[in-house]
């Protein structure tokens, strides 16, 4: 008996099923019991746990490690533009990493080496742009006047989040690390502002850095940018630069670098475009783009991208008419 049409009805029967939607608390990747992440942000990435990116970068990977599901962005190491210091480590992304629970949304940014002290002229600038679940609706440049847009058809975004060592408010006191909460200053250390580049509130809202870990941790509240997960499916779309950061706080100044007139300022981005940066952003513009899929019921944990039912359709289709096709050559 010839059971590839039975085959083939079952894949169109589960193609039109609706999904599933995971238990609460519960994701495809694993099963966890506390719905706070035990995260301290203070630039220690302990918690996080160690990710080995050897032979994964340029890549995105969804991972539980230390009982935190985590979206890790694995970045080349080396392939920072070059216009300050040859190489330029504190600008060199290494990794970054996004998770969640009920109330807030985090982050990790790691650079190959911070050789400076907080706010010092030209420390680790960080642009991190958020777009909702591919909303059409938004602002195209990074902050820190880059000169750099995102990509303007598919990556607009509605929250940008911050972060600018250089801040002057630290400068000449030999600090190594900070802790600090939300500032409404261009020069501050860790601001967020909305595509009218109105600056975000919340009180709970805090960055740490550390830069004898070479890293940036932070963290949001949901409700800051937008509200927590909700719908059939949810992800953020981001997009994020690094570069040397400059600092004016009192008289509320504070950006990038510049590498010449109407040159993007970015020294490292998120992208696939290999080689150097500059191949990504010359033009201006940062094309590539990450789509971070999170659980809409608390506590809104990291998931894989879900299966479409379009995807399962034509997965069925092609399955039929390969099953046509070799009958009708019998």
């Amino acid at each position: 008996m010839n059971k590839l049409p039975l085959l083939v009805l079952l894949v169109v029967i589960l193609a039109l099923a609706p999904l599933p939607t995971p238990a609460h608390g519960q994701t495809n990747v694993l099963q966890i019991r506390s719905q706070t992440l035990p995260i301290t942000i203070d630039g220690n990435p302990s918690e996080w746990g160690a990710y080995d990116c050897t032979g994964k970068a340029p890549g995105l990977y969804l991972a539980t490690i230390n009982n935190i599901p985590q979206w890790i962005w694995c970045d080349p190491e080396g392939d920072e533009r070059t216009n300050f210091a040859n190489p330029d480590p504190r600008v060199d992304l290494l990794q970054f990493r996004v998770t969640a629970d009920e109330n807030y949304l985090y982050g990790l940014v790691i650079v190959k080496n911070m050789t400076f002290n907080i706010g010092d002229d030209g420390g680790t600038f960080v642009a991190i742009t958020i777009n909702r679940n591919g909303s059409t609706s938004g602002e195209v440049w990074f902050a820190g006047e880059s000169k750099t847009k995102v990509n303007y058809t598919k990556a607009v975004w509605q929250y940008q989040v911050v972060i600018n060592l250089a801040d002057s408010r630290y400068r000449d006191q030999g600090k190594t690390q900070v802790t600090d909460n939300l500032t409404a200053n261009w020069g501050g250390i860790y601001y967020i502002v909305n595509s009218s580049w109105s600056f975000q509130s919340d009180t709970d809202a805090l960055m740490g850095a550390d830069v004898s870990y070479s890293a940036i941790e932070f963290r949001v509240k949901w409700s800051t940018i937008g509200g927590p997960p909700s719908g059939d499916s949810f992800f953020l779309r981001m997009e994020l630069i690094t570069a040397r950061g400059w600092s004016n706080y009192a008289n509320n100044g504070g950006g990038t670098w510049g590498t010449g007139s109407g040159v993007s300022s970015a020294l490292d981005c998120i992208t696939d475009v290999p080689g150097n940066t500059w191949n990504e952003v010359q033009d201006g513009v940062v094309d590539y783009y990450i789509d971070l899929y999170f659980a809409t019921t608390p506590p809104y944990y990291p998931v894989p991208e879900p299966i479409t039912v379009p995807l399962l359709v034509a997965v069925a289709v092609v399955g039929f008419v390969f099953y046509l096709f070799k009958v009708r050559r019998r």
